[in-house]
């Protein structure tokens, strides 16, 4: 059967893209073409499973997993010798590195290399026509179309929108730097949360952001009603209508949760007191000079605790304890006595930190001078010259 001659029905609306047992999509397609691309560097070496779930405009989806291996640094090929192969005698083994270039000429050796190819092909072959012809049998989440979108908000429990506004002021404090303010994330580390049916499941969500999993960080300290809130928003933003969340229904799914209200405070009230940040030492001698650094660096202070609460105190909290090993702790970490690393880590991320490509080198600096001088760090202060030479693509 042609594409072509399919239904309206049978077109593909959205594809959902899952890694490993991760239950949630690290990348949601919503229009063709469904090309994605997949950066392995985040992941472990060995073997991983790649899940596409296609859905078509009636609802119905198709799964197809595609196994593959992830292996960092040089490889090693071995030529002459197959896998699992019966052999006797003296056997020529050829072992070629990137190091190494194979002979020449090469003996023919059986079917290795373009073996590969072909399953190459297949497997390419076997994706395209997954997208493009199968259909779609089993039932998912109704087609995101106008009519789909109506009847599921009036099918999903009610939204309360006292809930709804305090989570969206969680959500940024705690979880915007990750999954970014408009829901896109961060794929594969910090999934999308736009068009992910993982949140259909009202009890799952309220779960996976009290317990946390893999990157996620858990939010222990989160009442009921904070948790209730924060699932109402991601679940009724950025074109999601899976319905509100009550605070019974978050008590249910995480009962070793506080109950009490708290629901509308951001990041800081939720995981703790922040420790104050230090004010500057005053100089033994005032000066004009003296005096205007002093405020400089306290205006600093003032500003990067600002950023630092909106776009980190998510990951690494707001007392600088973070939740290691994922995101390390800023309290005593040595790694901040070079300005010009912290500033470039800032900017341009790396492995789960993401960056800040949006930081103007004041910003940078301030940021920068804040969580090296809180907590008990006494690293000294960042200039915006510091911050610019450090990071010379930010904007001044």
């Amino acid at each position: 059967m042609s594409w072509q001659g399919s239904s309206s029905s049978d077109a593909a609306v959205r594809v959902e893209v899952f890694l490993d047992d991760r239950p949630e999509a690290v990348q949601v397609l919503t229009a063709p073409p469904f090309r994605f691309q997949l950066d392995t560097s985040a992941l472990a070496e060995g073997d991983h499973t790649l899940r596409l779930v296609r859905v078509d405009a009636a609802g119905r989806r198709r799964e197809r997993t595609v196994p593959f291996t992830v292996e960092h640094g040089p490889g090693i090929a071995v030529l002459g010798l197959e896998a699992g192969a019966t052999v006797s005698g003296r056997v020529d083994v050829d072992v070629v590195t990137p190091a190494s270039a194979p002979p020449s000429p090469a003996p023919v050796r059986g079917p290795a290399t373009w073996l590969y190819v072909l399953l190459t092909v297949l497997i390419l072959g076997g994706i395209w026509v997954f997208f493009m012809v199968v259909p779609i049998y089993s039932s998912l989440v109704p087609a995101p179309s106008e009519a789909a979108a109506g009847s599921s908000q009036a099918a999903g429990p009610p939204v309360d929108q006292t809930l709804l506004k305090a989570g969206g002021q969680l959500y940024t404090s705690d979880c915007a730097s990750c999954h970014k303010p408009t829901g896109e994330g961060m794929p594969p580390t910090f999934p999308a949360l736009a068009g992910n049916s993982f949140l259909s499941d009202a009890a799952a969500t309220v779960k996976l952001i009290y317990e946390g999993s893999g990157a996620m960080p858990s939010h222990p300290t989160y009442t009921t009603t904070q948790l209730a809130a924060v699932a109402t928003y991601v679940r009724n933003t950025w074109g999601n209508s899976y319905g509100g969340v009550s605070v019974a229904d978050a008590a249910a799914a995480a009962p070793k949760a506080s109950s009490g209200g708290g629901a509308s405070s951001g990041g800081a009230s939720s995981s703790g007191t922040s420790t104050p940040a230090p004010s500057a030492p005053a100089p033994s001698t005032p000066s004009s000079s003296s005096a205007a650094a002093t405020a400089g660096t306290s205006d600093a202070m003032q500003a990067g605790q600002k950023l630092y609460t909106a776009d980190c105190a998510g990951c690494h909290q707001p007392n600088g304890a973070g939740m290691p090993p994922t995101f390390p702790a800023l309290a005593g970490n040595n790694f901040l006595s070079d300005p010009a690393a912290v500033v470039q880590r800032i900017f341009e991320g790396k492995g789960t930190m993401p960056s800040h490509p949006s930081y103007t080198a004041k910003e940078l600096a301030d940021v920068a001078t804040y969580i090296r001088n809180s907590w008990g760090n006494a690293f000294g202060p960042v200039s915006t010259d510091q911050a610019a030479q450090a990071a010379p693509k930010a904007a001044p």
